[in-house]
């Protein structure tokens, strides 16, 4: 991909005279004069490239320094290192030079860096003998994203360097976006809860998962009491940011893996996991007990109380589709209702 490809590029100024593109400088890589590429500042992602080589004192680390694209973070690391660093993560290239005679030695670490970092977003740059045409295709073998040769060509790895880091940074952009794009999918637009289409996802999981792992499942619906009153007299506006108050109150005082889903209306279920019948009692109460010290501002600048009934439904260990455990739960919130409001009730 070269720079016309990137998205959103624009004239915007100059850093000392010299062209920029949206605050990006164009930088000429040297001889021969019209090879250059466009170094895009990052905007998104921290580059943080580190150097390993075979040899404990490898020259080559210093080497590379200049050549490294700008505003990158570079760091000459031994191979402990290194490992450390790819397996937390923290690293979007690593330069691997295999400057050593044994070349085979320096590919195998090379392989184990990549077992190390399997689910990490990291991109592998080889230094490989230029005359040993099966060092190449052995590091390319292992999954390098790409090679230069060595000895060292300071225009070929300055330009390579810089095309990898640039394609790092279009696919970590990519992938935020992907995530963005998730987060809208799933997410409830007024609470900022998950949506019903996630809850009648991670239900059937859960459940699934309940199941093959004999650890007991609690399902809470809620519905907040005189909700429709309320939007009578103060309008949907306000009962939007009464749920919203409500969202936020209930995600700052679930368990660490519950998960808080809007599910119609003003109902809203909680999936507990691994929590057993007493304990989704005793979190249940709680619940009831901090929406109702909630105070929500109204339009005319007062602050209502709010109170919600609850149904308490524990997965059966013969049975309970979702639907079913929903339904249970359900006929047990109306029986909260029925009694008076701002209680749980529990399904036989």
């Amino acid at each position: 991909m070269d720079g016309a490809d990137l998205p959103s590029l624009r004239v915007s100024g100059s850093i000392n005279g010299r062209q920029t593109l949206g605050g990006c400088e164009r930088v000429s890589v040297g001889e021969p004069p019209r090879l250059s590429w466009i170094w895009v500042r990052n905007d998104f992602m921290t580059v943080r490239i580190g150097f390993v080589g075979c040899l404990p004192d490898s020259p080559l680390g210093e080497s590379v320094r200049p050549l490294i694209p700008p505003d990158c973070s570079y760091e000459i690391l031994s191979i402990t290192q290194a490992t450390t660093l790819v397996s937390n993560g923290e690293l979007t290239v690593l330069i691997v030079a295999v400057d050593s005679p044994q070349w085979r030695e320096g590919l195998r670490m090379l392989l184990e860096l990549h077992a190390v970092g399997v689910n990490r977003p990291l991109a592998v740059f080889g230094l490989v003998p230029r005359d040993d045409p099966a060092a190449l295709v052995t590091a390319f073998d292992m999954r390098v994203a790409d090679v230069a040769g060595l000895p060292l060509d300071p225009h070929e790895v300055r330009a390579r360097l810089a095309a990898l880091v640039r394609r790092r940074q279009v696919a970590f952009a990519r992938a935020a976006d992907t995530r963005k794009a998730w987060k809208i999918a799933v997410t409830d637009p007024v609470t900022g809860l998950y949506n019903r289409q996630h809850l009648d996802t991670i239900l059937p999981a859960t459940i699934d998962s309940a199941r093959i792992t004999r650890q007991p499942l609690a399902l809470m619906m809620l519905d907040v009491d005189g909700l429709k009153p309320y939007n009578d007299r103060w309008g949907h506006g306000a009962g939007d940011i009464l749920l919203r108050s409500l969202a936020e109150t209930l995600q700052a005082h679930v368990r660490i893996g519950d998960t808080v889903a809007r599910y119609g209306g003003d109902e809203i279920v909680i999936i507990m996991p691994e929590c057993d019948a007493e304990t989704a009692r005793t979190l249940s109460a709680r619940l009831v007990d901090l929406v109702a010290d909630m105070r929500v501002a109204r339009p005319d600048g007062s602050r209502a109380g709010v109170t919600v009934s609850v149904g308490l439904a524990m997965l059966l260990p013969d049975g309970d589709a979702a639907e079913a455990l929903l339904t249970r739960a359900d006929m047990a919130l109306y029986a909260a209702k029925r009694s008076g409001r701002n209680q749980v009730a529990v399904a036989a």
